[in-house]
């Protein structure tokens, strides 16, 4: 008889580490709702509008219901910090490539990534290298046309615990009462912020602040007109046949990291990136009824017509942009998850004076290196930048994981401390992720587990 093996989530992660596994265990997915739908009330937050945009959410293939997967390595150091020894974990980055890309592609995006890093030479900062395929991909989809093999079963309900020991199980709130889903290995890939409390409360520590939260904070800070001749127009957006290649710039102050995206604009007026309208497109995608956010987007037309400009491409080839940073954050003491019983859990999610300081110099450096490129420019003080969620929730977990990061990605790496035969895999249990994108990293990881859990069964 197979054994059991019980998945919490069926978003980036799950869906991939699920497939992986059909051929070999009996397989259960748990997943919290069938309808796919973002998720807006699971916790409160008080800044980065984590409850007013796509961050989370329900359905087969979870968040990549609403999100292009934007692909992205960390570089060494960062896997470093990750507790991940980046050679021998190049054969997972190629697994994690060819999952969503044909090798072709990629040979093509990696002879863009090295044109780019070469244009760039001689300048203080280095490349970004980010590649969205031009069709958007439900993870969960396209994970069973990768993997196909055994069926999958598929519980729908709120996983709450597990319970480990003998007669192991996951309690799991349906709509027809509690049920109790037995399993030999427990796979929790709930999203960055639900897996640390279904541990919490799995562990018996449903009330505290668990440490180690961090994303990427991310703020438009100016805009400029470049040069017609300017080079940074060639790098920033390139298109391929099957993808499309991003390239930002990435600078590093204090041993913070901030990379610097521009995105096409109309002129130098402020006004459309700042406010609520700044996102109004992506907000509208997620909730296309709501008459505030139909206002705002009216009010500021400028807003919808440069997000046309940049979904279509063709403003790459204009001469005025916006400029966007996204910023490295570090595990601190103070930001994380507050979980109180009975009570919605609450994410601080603060920048702090000193990653501000960092992204600001970082930016005043950009604005140095590539001088000779801008013509003019309007810049928004930094004490007004308005910061917003990247969507990377990292790191939450990691109270409850092993403390081994010497590189070596073993079960160890993935386990949850006194719970047998749990693992983590997902944003949470990332210990750094530098301002890469975590979506690549994640699916080598996956097949990382995938593959030490077969082999320990």
């Amino acid at each position: 008889m197979k054994k059991r093996v019980v998945v919490i989530g069926a978003g980036l992660c799950g869906s991939v580490v699920a497939a992986l596994l059909r051929n070999k265990f009996h397989v259960t997915l748990v997943e919290q709702g069938k309808a796919k739908r973002p998720l807006f009330d699971d916790i409160t937050c008080d800044q980065g509008e984590v409850n007013t945009s796509i961050n989370r959410a329900e359905g087969l293939g979870g968040t990549t219901n609403y999100w292009h997967n934007a692909l992205i390595e960390l570089d060494d150091n960062d896997l470093k910090k990750a507790g991940i020894d980046s050679k021998a974990f190049a054969r997972y980055y190629a697994k994690a490539w060819s999952f969503f890309m044909s090798d072709a592609d990629v040979v093509e995006c990696n002879r863009l990534r090295d044109s780019n890093h070469a244009t760039v030479d001689g300048k203080q900062c280095s490349i970004a290298h980010m590649v969205l395929p031009q069709s958007r991909a439900n993870v969960w989809q396209l994970a069973s046309e990768k993997y196909p093999g055994d069926e999958i079963q598929i519980v729908y309900g709120k996983a709450k615990k597990i319970v480990s020991g003998e007669g192991a199980h996951v309690v799991v709130e349906t709509d027809r009462g509690d049920d109790k889903i037995d399993g030999d290995f427990f796979i929790v890939c709930a999203g960055g912020l639900t897996t640390p409390v279904i541990l919490a409360e799995s562990l018996g520590r449903g009330d505290g602040l668990y440490a180690g939260y961090h994303d990427h904070p991310m703020a438009y800070v100016a805009k400029i007109k470049l040069r017609r001749d300017s080079k940074i127009k060639d790098i920033s957006c390139a298109l391929m046949h099957a993808a499309e290649v991003r390239a930002g710039f990435v600078y590093e102050t204090n041993g913070v990291k901030t990379v610097v995206y521009i995105r096409p604009a109309r002129n130098l007026n402020l006004r459309s990136i700042t406010g609520s309208a700044r996102y109004i497109l992506s907000d509208l995608r997620n909730d296309p009824f709501s008459p505030k956010k139909i206002f705002q987007l009216l009010t500021n037309l400028d807003a919808v017509r440069e997000a046309i400009l940049f979904k279509s491409q063709m403003g790459f080839r204009g001469d005025y942009y916006s400029v966007l940073l996204l910023g490295e954050q570090t595990p601190i003491p103070t930001r994380g998850l507050t979980m109180q019983n009975g009570k919605k859990p609450h994410l601080n999610w603060h920048v702090t004076d000193e990653e501000l300081g960092a992204y600001h110099a970082s930016f005043v450096q950009f604005m140095k290196d590539f001088a000779a490129d801008i013509e003019d420019s309007a810049t928004i003080p930094k004490e007004k930048w308005e910061f917003r969620t990247a969507a990377h929730h990292s790191g939450a977990s990691g109270q409850f994981l092993s403390s081994k990061t010497n590189g070596e990605v073993g079960l160890d790496f993935f386990a949850v401390e006194g719970l047998k035969n749990a693992f983590v895999c997902d944003g949470s249990l990332l210990r750094a992720a530098g301002i890469a994108n975590s979506g690549l990293t994640l699916v080598g990881l996956g097949h990382r587990l995938a593959e030490l859990v077969s082999a320990s069964a």
